[in-house]
This record gives C-alpha cells, sequence and structure tokens, in this order.
C-alpha cells in the first residue's frame, strides 16, 4: 500500500458514525469574524517585536465519516495579525491535497471562507473573500496546491479564514503544525480517532504541549448489524509559540517544526479480526513494477536500449567502464528538465528521442541500459534534504521524491545520478543526502541502503606572492577543487556563463587583491579535480609599508548566528580546506607583524583549525588547515561549533605588515 491507505479498503466501511458533533462544528473552535478590538490595536507583538505577522488564534478539528466516500474530514480555522507591510504575504494561501500515486483517490478542499478586517476612522470594514479567486496548481502526480489571496490586506489588517478538506487516506490521519515560520499566541487541535484504529502517535520539534487530554466518547460507531464502538478525543494545544526560524545547515523543516503525526499501526475488525500495516513492502513492489511509469518502464526498457549500450560500450574492457562509458551518455545527451519524482514523466521511448526529462526519465533510462548489457542496476527512491527524512515505520512511496541509480560492480555498490553533466561517476548531489533509501532489486525483496555522502568538501590553495621594490604584490594562487567543493564551483562558474563576468565577481569577493587573469581547467571533466589558477596584483596605498591578508579562503560571517539551536547542524559531508602562501619579500623590507600561531580542537575529534606561520630568510610560509571531521553535528555541540568558528575568524582578521627600512 502507498503512504495514504485508502478508506475504502479498510473494515470503517462497515461502520456508521452517530450524530455526534463533526468537524466544522463551533465545539471548540472561535467564532467567525469576531474580531476583539485588541486586535486591531496590536502594532508590534512584545514577545517577538521583529514579527511581521503574527497568528492570534488557531484551531482544527479532524473527524472520521464513513457517510462519505472521503471519510477524513478535516477543518481549519485560522486568524492572523499583518503587522507591517512584509507581513502582507502571509494573506495568501498554499493548501496542500494529495493524491493517491496510483490515482484512485483524491482529497478535496472546500467550503473555503475567509475575510479581511481594517479598522479605519473608528469603523470595521471586511473585505470579503470571493471562491471564484480559488485556484489550484498540479504540482506533483501526488500533490495539489489549492491557492487564494484574501483582498485588501495592508499592515494592521486582521484576516480570518477556515476551510474544510476531505481525505479518502486514513494511514497519516491529519497531521498539525504548531509552529509556523511566524510567531502563534495559541494553536489548538482536536482529533477523534475510533477506537478499532490504533494510531502511533508522535509530537515532532522541542516545544511542549501546553494542554494535552484525552475524552472518552461512548457508543460514537455503530455497525450495521448494530455493534457499538467508542471514540477518543484528543486534544492539543500550545501557547506563546514562538517562530520556526529556518538556519544554515539544516534539512527540511519538517524534521524539526513542532507538530503532532499519526502513523496507522492497526486496524480492529469487528469480527475480531487485526490487520497490521508493517511488513508489507512485497504488496508495494509489485504495485510500482505493474506500474507503466515505473516498472513497466524497466521491463521493456532493455529492448529499446540494447543496440545503442552494445555500441557505447564496444571498445570497454570491463564492466566498470562500460558502465562508465553509458553513464557518461546520459550525463551529456541527456537534458533535464528541472523535475523530480520516482514516476517517468515521458517515458524512456520518449526521453531516448528527445533527449530530456525528470529524472526517472534520465536515471530509470541508464538502469535499463545497464541491464541490458547484463550490468546489475536498481532504482534506488529517496527523498531529498528540502522533503524531509522518510519514514520506515510504514511501507510508503510518497515520502519519496527521487531516484537514483544503484550499480553492483565486482562487489562494489555504486549510487550514481546521470541528470546533471557536473556530477562525477559514483557521486551524487548532496541533496540526496539524507539517512537512506530504498533500492527496488529486479529479482529479490526490496531493502534499505544508507544513504552517505559519497565525496567530501576538499580544497587546496597554494599562493606564491613576491613584494617588488616599490612596494607592489604580485604572483598567483592556484585552488584545487575536489568532491562537492568541485560540484558547487563548476556549478557557480558555469552559472556565469561569461569569463569576464566571472573574473568581476571574483575581483567583487578579494577585498584589497586584484584578479588580472584566471584560467580553469578540467571544467567540463567532472571526473577530474577542477583547478582553477588566478594571477593577482595587489597596490598599496601606505608609502614604505605592505600590509595584505594571507587567507584567501577566509570566512567572511560566522554562519551560526543563533544563540541556542535546537537541532542538528548538517553539512552533509566532511570537509577539508588547506591552504599554503609563500610570500618573498626584498631586502629593504623588515617583517613587521604576522598572523599568530593557531591550534583548535573541536571536542570528541570534531574538526581542528590550524594556523602555522613560518619566516625564513626573506620568505615567509603561513600554512591553514580547516577539517571538519562529523558530516552532522548534534545540537549539544552547537555551542562548541559556534565558538569555534568564532575563533576562526578571529584568526583570519590578522595581516601581514612588511615595513621598508
Amino acid at each position: 500500500m502507498n503512504r495514504f491507505l485508502l478508506a475504502g479498503l479498510c473494515l470503517l466501511m462497515t461502520l456508521r458514525i452517530q450524530a455526534q458533533s463533526s468537524a466544522g462544528s463551533s465545539e471548540g473552535d472561535f467564532l467567525f469574524a469576531d474580531i476583539p478590538p485588541a486586535a486591531f490595536a496590536m502594532t508590534t507583538y512584545e514577545k517577538d517585536t521583529s514579527a511581521d505577522a503574527v497568528v492570534l488564534d488557531e484551531f482544527g478539528r479532524t473527524d472520521i465519516d464513513n457517510s462519505e466516500k472521503n471519510i477524513l474530514i478535516h477543518f481549519h480555522h485560522i486568524r492572523i495579525k499583518i503587522l507591517n507591510d512584509r507581513g502582507i504575504g502571509y494573506a495568501t494561501f498554499e493548501i496542500p491535497a494529495y493524491k493517491a500515486w496510483s490515482g484512485d483517490g483524491a482529497e478535496n478542499v472546500y467550503d473555503i471562507k475567509a475575510s479581511t478586517f481594517n479598522k479605519e476612522d473608528g469603523e470595521v470594514h471586511v473585505a470579503v473573500f470571493r471562491p471564484r479567486d480559488v485556484f489550484t496548481e498540479n504540482k506533483s502526480r501526488t500533490l495539489d496546491l489549492v491557492k487564494f489571496t484574501l483582498p485588501d490586506v495592508k499592515a494592521g489588517s486582521v484576516i480570518d479564514v477556515e476551510y474544510r478538506l476531505s481525505s479518502p487516506f486514513i494511514r497519516n490521519f491529519r497531521e498539525w503544525e504548531f509552529q509556523s515560520d511566524i510567531p502563534k499566541i495559541h494553536s489548538e487541535y482536536w482529533a477523534r480517532i475510533p477506537a478499532n484504529l490504533e494510531y502511533n502517535i508522535s509530537l515532532i520539534g522541542y516545544l511542549k504541549l501546553s494542554e494535552d487530554k484525552r475524552e472518552l466518547i461512548r457508543d460514537c460507531l455503530t455497525t450495521f448489524n448494530g455493534g457499538k464502538a467508542d471514540c477518543t478525543l484528543m486534544k492539543l494545544a500550545m501557547k506563546d509559540i514562538p517562530a520556526f526560524k529556518e538556519e544554515k545547515y539544516m534539512t527540511a523543516r519538517s524534521n524539526y517544526l513542532s507538530a503532532v503525526h499519526f502513523e496507522l499501526s492497526s486496524l480492529h475488525g469487528f469480527d475480531g479480526s487485526v490487520r497490521n500495516f508493517a511488513n508489507t513492502w512485497d504488496d508495494l513492489e509489485k504495485q510500482l513494477l505493474l506500474n507503466k511509469d515505473f516498472g513497466i518502464q524497466l521491463k521493456r526498457g532493455p529492448a529499446l536500449l540494447r543496440d545503442q549500450a552494445v555500441q557505447l560500450t564496444r571498445k570497454d574492457s570491463d564492466d566498470l567502464s562500460r558502465a562508465r562509458s553509458l553513464y557518461r551518455f546520459f550525463q551529456t545527451r541527456y537534458k533535464w528538465d528541472g523535475y523530480t519524482g520516482f514516476f517517468c514523466e515521458k517515458g524512456i521511448k520518449k526521453a531516448l528521442d528527445g533527449h530530456s526529462g525528470n529524472i526517472a526519465d534520465i536515471n530509470l533510462s541508464l538502469i535499463a541500459a545497464l541491464r541490458s548489457i547484463g550490468l546489475s542496476a536498481d532504482p534506488v527512491l529517496i527523498s531529498t534534504r528540502e522533503n524531509g527524512v522518510p519514514k520506515d515505520l510504514f511501507p510508503s512511496v510518497t515520502d519519496f521524491n527521487y531516484v537514483l541509480v544503484g550499480l553492483l560492480v565486482n562487489g562494489k555498490q555504486y549510487l550514481i545520478d546521470a541528470s546533471r553533466p557536473e556530477l562525477p561517476f559514483g557521486i551524487f548531489p548532496l541533496d540526496c543526502v539524507n539517512g537512506k533509501g530504498r533500492i527496488i532489486y529486479q529479482n529479490k525483496p526490496s531493502d534499505w541502503v544508507s544513504i552517505k555522502a559519497s565525496a567530501n568538501f576538499n580544497e587546496r590553495n597554494v599562493a606564491y606572492l613576491t613584494i617588488d621594490a616599490t612596494g607592489g604584490v604580485s604572483g598567483s594562487i592556484t585552488r584545487t577543487y575536489e568532491g562537492y567543493t568541485a560540484l558547487s564551483k563548476r556549478r557557480e562558474i558555469k552559472g556565469y556563463g561569461d569569463p569576464v563576468a566571472y573574473l568581476d565577481h571574483i575581483n567583487n569577493q578579494w577585498s584589497g587583491f586584484t584578479v588580472t587573469a584566471d584560467t580553469v581547467r578540467n571544467l567540463d571533466n567532472p571526473d577530474q579535480p577542477l583547478i582553477e589558477t588566478c594571477y593577482l596584483s595587489l597596490n598599496q596605498p601606505v608609502a614604505n609599508q605592505v600590509m595584505m591578508n594571507p587567507f584567501f579562503a577566509s570566512l567572511k560571517e560566522n554562519p551560526f548566528q543563533s544563540a541556542e539551536r535546537h537541532f542538528p547542524v548538517d553539512f552533509g559531508a566532511t570537509e577539508r580546506v588547506y591552504s599554503v602562501v609563500t610570500l618573498q619579500y626584498p631586502g629593504p623590507y623588515n617583517i613587521t607583524a604576522l598572523p599568530r600561531q593557531v591550534n583548535l580542537v573541536l571536542p570528541d575529534q570534531g574538526g581542528r583549525y590550524v594556523v602555522q606561520t613560518d619566516s625564513l630568510t626573506n620568505m615567509v610560509i603561513v600554512k591553514t588547515l580547516l577539517q571538519q571531521s562529523k558530516p552532522t553535528y548534534g545540537a549539544s555541540e552547537y555551542t562548541a561549533l559556534k565558538r569555534f568558528y568564532n575563533l576562526i575568524i578571529q584568526s583570519q582578521r590578522a595581516d601581514m605588515i612588511f615595513s621598508k627600512n
């Protein structure tokens, strides 16, 4: 089964809901359009004076009602105060409505009611939203976005919005996000869950509930043969909820945002049967392999690509060379259209004819080509970092949004991605490093595989500089990039398109020095290190003194600004930056100041930063090493990491100073 268990397949269809308060009733909710005077008087939010808007109140409720095809009924009511012009964007709503990837069920958003309230000259003016202004964006095969914007919104407005959503999916019930990117004064969620459904309920994030109650509702369910069952009404609330601040080096916000999540664990039938929802990957694999945009493509693809694959690999003497040749062909001849997913949009045949497609079109084509010449290749379903960590408690495909190629050659497993020309063989995008993925084997059951970075961030800088008799400084620096550093640098250089524009960019980055010329080697050969040589000059504004900063790869600011952090710092991969600057100076000059020696170490061998300065006859050598030994640092390590970077920046502010006799 997919992530959302279809209601039509479960035993709940034998139940009838008794007359109870349903989602959308006033029970527990605050009154629509009943705006208190204090809401209009508010100009800032005292608990967060930087906030552009604040949620004054929010209520949600989810019930099950099997009188409808979509038996899960969700109600959402939110009231927001717009505090300034930057907050006007919060009057635009995007409501996700999910669809079954098999096409046999979809959520429906309806009964949207929304108004804008402005108080002017002592009178409240109401601008009512028109339902005809709603439009739906087909975001992906499994997701629509229902969008609308409230009218006449300005600084000082209060907006009130409510809507209902019906769903045929009960596996995840309906998650509720207490936290958002603006603060909330109060957020409350009610969920009425029948006793024959057992959910694993988890609270994500570090915030605590201000209310957590359970109430028993007797005989809320009646079967057609007269049997009765109870329900649990769960009431959860939070108060004074801070805005969720996205920070550098974090994965998807959904991994850390304070929210309540549901996972269906079992369904108890009134006939005494129990259906568990674990260990059903076999069923899911069968559905995938029979899907026309996945398994059928892999079944038919080898015959379409065999002749071409044989021709492309005819000069290769071993399996790894053959795999590299096919990888390079798809990488350079196919153009990625920018869309992710693990289902083909065009299919292998149309992608072959047009030499373009989405991620699945390209990578499933590569798998088919590899299989056509007898190599072992299988799709690996993953969730990218921005999409959130895939859940492994129950089988699910809608957690995934990407597919890699799992290649086994000579007993070694490679994960490859042919969608981008700058990717070396065996290195996949850093955005794919997100815990684990599910490999769908051709001839055996699927399994989880670890998705760890296949390279690191690696940079080496070697500079040779000379001070002449007039105090001018000239020379060169050769920068060698490997791994993920090379990947991002290739994208950066190609993004400018014009060498002159890129040269201007470098000069804007480096203060003091002028880059007179720049050469790049291996720009279009991703399997080799990217080597860049910059030719430099430095004109001194002070007579009889030369001052320069030897830290070419210096940090401009600390990426960690928050006083505390409640989630990990995730770089995705380890990092190593090594630099050597050799400066020759003539006899009339003496050394006045040099950077001090530094040896900083993170706890638990988490990394180090070293500065070593050697003074020789008419020569100074400055060596620098920055090494991060862990791809991820826990929240408890944040303070040490922040201090580490502060000390690095402080160290890199030191100049070399030479004075003329």
